[in-house]
């Protein structure tokens, strides 16, 4: 009789899955321990909401850029940032969350192996992860930082939770003996979203000079970021199409949401309306970056410095404006309501410090704003 998996149905046609029924008869040795590392981490948690909440809070909203967060994004990058700050966030005493949560622990009331796991924590990392392969216990993955290839478990995700291969996901990332596991949950993007998530980090790991202490600082700016991505329809735009975007975005001044969205709006309506053959993408990111200033936000822009900005000719980029001209009207008919949406006054109202959702789990205390 050959092996049923955990996930499938149980064969004795209960409808349950086979490790809920059947297959649940008996508990393993290391289905012990990872019930025991979910129930730490669950503590841990629980530990940084009740005696660390207002350093927690403090530390996200330092890290938080506003222009970049959306009434959708936050209580996401709240959660997220939150479980980075316990790890990599020290105190005026030079300890972090996680320092003084393992002084709490009785080695003797834990199962070594387990205490073992918690101590290996220490090596947390923050990152974003590929799918590789899907597995009955544990999936294959390749880091899109570092490009490694490692084995996760899966611990504590819900049955309803359907992944992907081929999807990233974002989140701490812990040792788990021979796999890692993604502490608490993690975070998942369409697929869609995998190529131009990877060059986006590749661009970030190169300008933290490859060094892991400034990557784990840009981790914060570069979760969030990610979250925008998630706001808009990548699908149809190449890998020179998305660079375009990000050389665009990288040289902007203004970097406020609605003129970035409203920017990519634009882009993404050109790709689709005329599927550009991009040989230099700084050819294309200059002509947007001439129109959006000149265009949109009535700003007097000079074309040769904004060649010399972005390394390409003034002739060159001249053509390509008058292009961008050409087409504009056709694009702005398309986009007008969105447009309209986007050029809303934004309200400073909506972002005070303690307007958290009751329902998130980092709830805020009342002496949050005490130093």
């Amino acid at each position: 009789m050959s092996k049923v998996a955990r996930n499938a149905l149980c064969p004795c046609g209960s409808g349950k899955k086979y490790k809920h029924c059947c297959g649940n008869n008996v508990v393993s040795m290391h289905e012990l321990i990872d019930q025991d590392v979910i129930h730490h981490m669950h503590d841990l948690i629980h530990y940084a909401t009740f005696e660390h909440e207002s350093f927690l809070y403090r530390t996200v909203q330092k890290h938080m850029i506003v222009e970049q967060t959306d009434e959708d994004t936050t209580p996401v990058f709240r959660f997220f940032i939150s479980m980075w700050a316990m790890f990599f966030k020290k105190d005026a005493h030079g300890m972090t969350i996680f320092d003084y949560y393992l002084r709490t622990l009785r080695k003797q009331a834990i199962r070594p192996t387990v205490y073992s796991i918690i101590q290996s924590w220490r090596q947390a990392f923050p990152t974003f992860v590929c799918i590789d392969e899907l597995r009955d216990s544990y999936v294959v993955v390749t880091d899109l930082l570092t490009e490694e290839t490692k084995q996760m478990k899966l611990l504590d995700m819900p049955d309803e939770f359907h992944l992907e291969e081929g999807q990233a996901l974002a989140g701490v990332f812990v040792p788990h003996g021979q796999y890692i596991a993604c502490f608490g949950t993690f975070f998942p993007l369409p697929v869609v979203l995998t190529h131009p998530l990877y060059v986006y980090i590749q661009d970030v790991w190169k300008a933290c000079g490859e060094q892991y202490e400034r990557w784990i600082e840009a981790y914060p700016e570069t979760f969030q970021k990610s979250l925008r991505l998630t706001m808009f329809d990548v699908e149809s735009l190449s890998p020179k199409q998305e660079q375009v975007f990000t050389s665009f975005e990288k040289n902007f001044p203004q970097k406020e949401l609605s003129i970035i969205d409203t920017a990519r709006l634009i882009w993404v309506e050109y790709c689709r309306l005329y599927n550009p053959t991009i040989r230099k993408p700084e050819v294309y990111a200059a002509a947007l970056h001439y129109i959006m200033a000149d265009a949109i936000l009535q700003q007097r822009i000079s074309q040769k410095q904004l060649a010399e900005q972005y390394g390409i000719s003034a002739s060159t980029l001249s053509k390509r404006i008058d292009t961008f001209y050409d087409a504009f009207e056709d694009i702005a008919g398309q986009i007008h309501d969105q447009l309209d949406d986007l050029f809303t006054d934004w309200d400073d109202d909506d972002w005070e410090e303690d307007d958290w959702d009751d329902e998130d789990i980092f709830e805020v205390c009342e002496d949050c704003d005490e130093e």
